[in-house]
């Protein structure tokens, strides 16, 4: 995420051309291996383990490396070194930028000051930004009302980022009690044993903006050539129902039974009604689609 983030600011700012942004992302492509891989190479896990955990990971809100030590393939030392050797994203899209002559280091901390200031964020949340942790990244982008759904949001965009495009980056949400839906898709988790946050049920969703949600479902069902969007649609409900489902475990884990039915499609021009409404911006490039997050009590 930070690397589109804070990418994005350097390239409205002017100090990087967006065919530069996109260059420099390539590399951390080209130099970042994922875990799985990067532990059968180092020889601490078989090929066969490392797709065990990657299975589990479809339906477990959890990392390779949390999944690993839980089965016994990987030492907490182990996941340690293995995290050092694929080093930190934000550290990493720097030394692309001054490799390649963009910037001087010195020049991207003045601009990320800047970054800093236009957000309103603290020097800890800068921190938390040049983590790249999606459960500390989140929140920044969450106005105070929106924090009753941080959970759930954290938990869309590590799906997001495992199942889909580890690009993948939000914006700043938007909260208010009635918002408009366009086209896209929508499921409700109802029945609560438990208010949650205060809420009866919920209604999660996908809608589209500028192509975004057609490329995620593209992206999600792994298909070369862009999804119609009626197919689009399809594989967006598939997406929400794993999230959702994820997040109905979640609430099981804690005495929380829910019951979720079957994700339905909107139309355009829908009201969500008297409710509270969390608007997400999702992006993967320079698409973007919205997450929805209804709350009814």
């Amino acid at each position: 995420m930070v690397e589109y983030i804070l990418g994005n600011h350097l390239v409205e700012t002017g100090k990087i051309e967006r065919q530069q942004l996109e260059r420099a992302i390539a590399k951390l492509d080209e130099t970042r291996v994922k875990m799985g891989l990067l532990a059968v190479s180092e020889g601490m896990m078989t090929v066969e383990q490392a797709e065990t955990v990657n299975r589990l990971q479809a339906s477990m809100d959890k990392r390779f490396g949390d999944i690993a030590v839980e089965k016994g393939y990987l030492t907490e030392e182990q996941i340690s070194n293995l995290l050092k050797k694929q080093g930190n994203t934000y550290l990493a899209f720097a030394q692309a930028l001054v490799n390649e002559g963009w910037l001087q280091l010195q020049e991207l901390e003045e601009v990320m000051d800047g970054f800093q200031q236009k957000n309103g964020f603290t020097k800890s949340d800068m921190e938390d930004l040049r983590s790249d942790e999606p459960e500390r990244v989140v929140p920044l982008f969450l106005p105070n009302e929106g924090m009753v759904f941080k959970e759930i949001a954290g938990l869309l965009v590590r799906t997001l980022i495992r199942c889909v495009d580890r690009h993948v980056y939000i914006g700043k949400a938007a909260v208010d009690e009635n918002m408009d839906i366009t086209g896209g898709v929508l499921q409700k988790l109802t029945n609560f044993t438990a208010p949650i946050s205060g809420f009866k049920e919920m209604e999660l969703g996908f809608l589209e903006k500028n192509g975004g949600l057609q490329d995620m479902a593209t992206a999600f069902c792994k298909e070369e050539e862009p999804l119609c969007m009626e197919d689009a649609l399809d594989a967006a409900g598939e997406f929400l129902n794993c999230v959702n489902g994820l997040y109905a475990t979640a609430l099981s884990r804690n005495g929380v039974d829910s019951e979720l039915l079957p994700p339905i499609l909107t139309e355009e021009g829908m009201k969500t009604g008297n409710s509270m409404c969390c608007r997400i911006p999702v992006y993967m490039g320079n698409k973007e689609a919205a997450f929805l997050i209804i709350g009814r009590k």
